[in-house]
């Protein structure tokens, strides 16, 4: 996902329920020097909207003017909420996912300009820093500089 900072559009509740609410279990804010764009790290933020199959573990989300424009988050379905909407047992779900706790192996998704991408399930480091080190990277692989001495059509291939 590579995304321009003055024209990526703003993602709101009813592009992804999923998304990261940034007012909620902020671990730190800052301010990214190259781009300008806010920067908010959140621990199990609650979701943007009312999903509940979907635990979010770890989001970044980059603000323009307070309003959100990328995330990146690793989130998790929780196999007690998706037993009860299909009406299957648990245990079947723990089997079946291969996970003996409640929750899947995490995955790795990026939002950005209306799109949401999943990048697999995510094998790294459990430390607090570690996770959010990477979820800055992945912030920062994202977004183009825009500038005329670096013009970033020569290294994006279609």
């Amino acid at each position: 996902m590579i995304l321009d900072k003055k024209e990526a559009s703003v993602l709101t509740r009813m592009d992804w329920a999923t998304l990261p609410d940034t007012k909620s279990a902020i671990s730190k804010r800052e301010v990214d020097e190259e781009t300008g764009l806010e920067l908010v790290f959140m621990r199990n933020p609650q979701s943007a909207g009312s999903d509940s199959m979907v635990m979010i573990t770890h989001s970044v989300a980059a603000l323009r003017d307070g309003d959100m424009i990328f995330a990146a988050s690793l989130e998790a379905l929780d196999l007690r909420s998706l037993s009860s909407a299909l009406g299957e047992s648990v245990k079947n779900l723990q089997m079946e996912y291969g996970v003996r706790g409640f929750l899947t192996p995490e995955r790795i998704v990026l939002y950005g300009n209306g799109e949401k991408e999943d990048l697999g399930v995510y094998l790294g480091e459990r430390r607090d820093d570690e996770i959010f080190d990477f979820l800055r990277s992945l912030f920062e692989d994202s977004f183009i500089s825009g500038s005329e001495d670096d013009p970033y059509s020569d290294w994006i291939v279609e």
